[in-house]
C-alpha cells in the first residue's frame, strides 16, 4: 500500500519531534531542583517577614493605644477598687507612670505591683501583686506576700457587734490578750498598725469622732453592708468564736481625673466634709466595679452596693496606726474591742 501525502507528513512531523526533544543531563537536573528549592525558601522568607512586620505595627499600635493615660488609669482603678476595697488597710503602688505594665498580642493588660501597709509614717511592702484585666473585663488577681516573718503578722480579722450576732458572743480571746500583752511590753521608740472592732454599727464620722482625742491615724474601715439581714447575701463564722465576715473596706480617698489621680494615705478625723465625700466615693467606686469588672465576689457586691444606697454605711472597726502608746490607750475605750497588734516598727511618727 503506497503512503499518501498526508501520511508522509505526519510521519514527518513525528520525527522532528524526536529529534528537537531535549535530553537532560545530571547537572541540568539538579540545578533545576535547587533553582526550585532556592524560589521556595525566598517565597517563604518574604512570606515570613511580612507576618514579622504585621505582627510588629500590631503590637506596637497596642502599646500605643493601651499607654494612653485613660486605658491606662481604667486598668489601675480596676486593681485599686477590687484589691483595696476587699482588704484590710492593703494598699497598692500608685506610680502609674513608672510600672511594669504590659498587654499581649490577646489584649490582656498585665501588671505586677507592690503591696504596702501604712506602719506610722511608713509604707511597708508586705508583698506583690500580679493583676490581670481581659478584653471581656474579666479581673483577676494574684497575691503573694513577701513578710518578714513564716507565721503571724497577718492583720487581725474584725469582729462584728454583739447585737448582730445574737446576743453575748463566745469569742476566744487568747490571740487578743496576747497582742495586748505584747503592745505593753513594746518602748515608746516604735510605731505600730492594730485592728480593732466596734461593740456596735457607727458612722464613719462617729468612729473618727471617738479617735479624734488620739494621736493615731486611720487607715481603713470595715463596713457592714447587711450580710445578716438580707437572705441573698452569705457569711460564714470563724471557727467556733465570733462571727467575722468578708466584707467592704472604707478607704481614704483615690480619685481618677483627666489630669492623673489624687489620694490621701489616712483619713482626715476633723473634717465632715472629706468624710462624706471618701464615702461617695467609695460608692462610685464599688458601682462602678461590679458593672465593668467581672471578678470573684463580683454578684455579691451588687447586693452589697443595693444595700448601702438603701441602709447608709456604718462601719464596726477600723485600722489604726501611730506610736504605740497612743494605740494602747485605744484599748482603755469601752466602745472599742477585739484588738489585734499587726506590724511593728521602729518611730517614724510626724
Amino acid at each position: 500500500m503506497s503512503k499518501t501525502p498526508h501520511d508522509e507528513e505526519r510521519v514527518f512531523q513525528e520525527e522532528d519531534f524526536e529529534y528537537q526533544r531535549p535530553e537532560w543531563g545530571h547537572k541540568q537536573f539538579k540545578r533545576m531542583v535547587w533553582k526550585t528549592r532556592w524560589k521556595f525558601f525566598l517565597n517563604a522568607g518574604g512570606a515570613l517577614f511580612l507576618v514579622f512586620m504585621v505582627y510588629h505595627i500590631y503590637v506596637s499600635s497596642l502599646h500605643i493605644y493601651f499607654d494612653q493615660s485613660a486605658v491606662r488609669n481604667d486598668f489601675m482603678r480596676s486593681i485599686i477598687s477590687v484589691v483595696e476595697m476587699h482588704g484590710d488597710g492593703l494598699r497598692v503602688e500608685k506610680k502609674i507612670n513608672v510600672q511594669p505594665f504590659e498587654v499581649t498580642p490577646f489584649l490582656t493588660q498585665k501588671a505586677n505591683l507592690k503591696i504596702y501597709r501604712h506602719v506610722g509614717s511608713w509604707e511597708v511592702i508586705t508583698g506583690e501583686i500580679q493583676a490581670e484585666l481581659s478584653i471581656t473585663g474579666k479581673f483577676t488577681y494574684t497575691i503573694t506576700n513577701t513578710g518578714a516573718y513564716m507565721n503571724g503578722n497577718n492583720p487581725g480579722p474584725f469582729y462584728l457587734p454583739y447585737s448582730l450576732v445574737g446576743g453575748k458572743s463566745d469569742h476566744n480571746d487568747s490571740e487578743e490578750s496576747s497582742s495586748l500583752k505584747r503592745l505593753g511590753k513594746i518602748d515608746d521608740g516604735h510605731v505600730a498598725e492594730m485592728s480593732l472592732s466596734l461593740k456596735n454599727l457607727a458612722s464613719p464620722d462617729q468612729l473618727m469622732q471617738l479617735l479624734s482625742d488620739y494621736d493615731v491615724a486611720v487607715t481603713a474601715m470595715p463596713i457592714y453592708s447587711g450580710e445578716f439581714t438580707e437572705p441573698s447575701v452569705s457569711y460564714s463564722r470563724a471557727g467556733m468564736f465570733d462571727y467575722n465576715i468578708p466584707h467592704l473596706s472604707l478607704k481614704p480617698l483615690y480619685e481618677f481625673n483627666d489630669n492623673g489621680a489624687r489620694w490621701f494615705n489616712y483619713f482626715v478625723s476633723d473634717d465632715a466634709g472629706q468624710m462624706k465625700e471618701q464615702v461617695q466615693a467609695m460608692l462610685s467606686d464599688l458601682e462602678w466595679m461590679s458593672n465593668h469588672l467581672e471578678y470573684s465576689g463580683a454578684e455579691l457586691d451588687k447586693q452589697r452596693l443595693a444595700y448601702l444606697k438603701k441602709n447608709g454605711v456604718q462601719v464596726y472597726g477600723a485600722v489604726v496606726t501611730g506610736p504605740v502608746r497612743e494605740l494602747e490607750k485605744l484599748t482603755k475605750v469601752p466602745e472599742f474591742q477585739h484588738f489585734q497588734l499587726n506590724r511593728v516598727e521602729i518611730w517614724n511618727w510626724d
